[in-house]
């Protein structure tokens, strides 16, 4: 057996971005020729320059590629991999957005995959310890951060589901429904659903489609690219986190996270399009409240680059009602005006959000009354777009939510665009 690594090299396509090294905290050294080279920019949040850092912007970027919570544990417990940098040797291979980490003298490989069956992916599911990434042989290097159990996988134009192997890029994230919450139901149909309404309201969302056979909500994952040779290109992404150096168990503003606040000024501060990205924020902010997606945190905004197209937030992703569920948070990840119970938010609450955002207050209430116009016919529509697909528990769970965000919205939408 090989020595154990100490570092592992972190590659952009075959350029050596630089190094991290197992130490704690972890410290990161940017590569010479990186540093002086045509594709030079910044890890994140990590400073342009030359030496090792072992600072918090080092331990956010890295720390944020990983699974979340519960997830974590099982990797941690399944590989045998107790510190940060044990799991990044583990997992971190395919990760979210451009960068690969092998271990020293490897380089990113040719990407390979192994054709399976939904049905395939079903019977591993199923099994009552498993977790999604268990779809994938023992050793397999894949890393999607959050808290939800998910895995990834490659769904080209002959619709075959394939498993990425070594470091190959993935196309698409399977998210089965969450098993290890009681009383947390059917939230592939659920996910589904609401990521469908939030397209059709008008937010760039990523696209999804439910799968029957596992019971999964299937996203298209937008940091890949398809080239022209049919091959897979990473592109450039950064959650809101990472780039302000918080890590992800600090992600809620409660704990130390980015407020609303915060992530506008990292949109104003990174964007190639602010004033349209700024838009887009406050709309999802609308869309989140009204839908009951309580779980809107900094982590599920991102920035990315598309060639041609400059830097913007990416689609949004990680889209779900939380407040069928109880037991979970009735709290909003983010204060609107001081207040995070959505019951108690009021125009006065808007008012002072917009003087936080810099944005006029009639503007914001511009926002608030066009998406609320739009998201209960949009929630309908896309219930009944996934319906067929749905077992009859989630068609229930699909007419529960219907009628959850009606009222909700009609509510909430009425208090916080109230004239003074």
């Amino acid at each position: 057996m090989p020595p154990r690594p100490d570092r592992l090299d972190v590659y952009y396509g075959s350029a050596l971005v630089g190094a991290v090294y197992d130490s704690a905290p972890l410290a990161f050294e940017y590569a010479p020729a990186w540093l002086g080279g045509p594709l030079r920019m910044t890890l994140a949040a990590i400073a342009l320059q030359p030496g090792r850092q072992a600072t918090p912007e080092v331990q956010a970027f890295f720390e944020n590629l990983l699974p979340e919570g519960e997830l974590r544990d099982y990797l941690a417990a399944q590989r045998k991999a107790s510190t940060l940098f044990s799991l990044l040797l583990e997992v971190a291979g395919d990760t979210a957005g451009a960068f690969v980490l092998v271990a020293p003298g490897q380089a990113p490989e040719p990407p390979r995959y192994e054709a399976t069956t939904w049905e395939a992916i079903a019977a591993i599911l199923a099994k009552r310890s498993a977790a999604a990434i268990d779809i994938h042989e023992q050793g397999a290097r894949i890393s999607l951060a959050g808290a939800q159990d998910k895995t990834s996988i490659a769904l080209f134009d002959d619709g075959v589901p394939r498993l990425p192997k070594g470091t190959s890029p993935s196309t698409h994230i399977l998210k089965p429904n969450i098993r290890r919450l009681a009383k947390v139901w059917h939230t592939a149909a659920n996910e589904a659903i609401v990521m469908r309404a939030a397209a059709l309201a008008g937010l760039p969302t990523a696209e999804v489609f439910y799968e029957p056979h596992t019971e999964a909500c299937v996203v298209r994952r937008f940091d890949r690219q398809l080239r022209a040779d049919g091959t897979l290109a990473r592109l450039v992404q950064y959650d809101l986190c990472q780039l302000a150096g918080t890590v992800s168990d600090r992600k809620y503003e409660k704990e130390g996270g980015p407020g609303l606040a915060a992530c506008a000024e990292l949109i104003r501060r990174y964007s190639t399009q602010p004033a349209v990205d700024l838009r887009h924020l406050v709309r999802w902010v609308f869309f989140n409240l009204y839908v009951g997606n309580n779980d809107s945190h900094a982590k599920n905004l991102s920035i990315y680059s598309v060639p041609g197209l400059g830097v913007t937030l990416t689609p949004y992703y990680d889209l779900m009602c939380t407040r069928l569920y109880p037991g979970l948070s009735p709290e909003f990840a983010f204060e609107i005006g001081g207040e995070v119970r959505p019951g108690e938010m009021s125009a006065e609450h808007l008012a002072l959000m917009a003087r936080q955002l810099r944005m006029q207050p009639r503007f914001l209430a511009q926002q608030a009354r066009d998406m609320a116009d739009r998201v209960t016919e949009a929630i309908d529509q896309a219930a009944r777009e996934i319906a067929p697909a749905l077992t009859p528990s989630a068609r229930t769970l699909a007419e529960r939510l219907k009628r959850f965000v009606a009222s909700t919205t009609k509510n909430l939408a009425a208090r916080i665009t109230a004239a003074p």
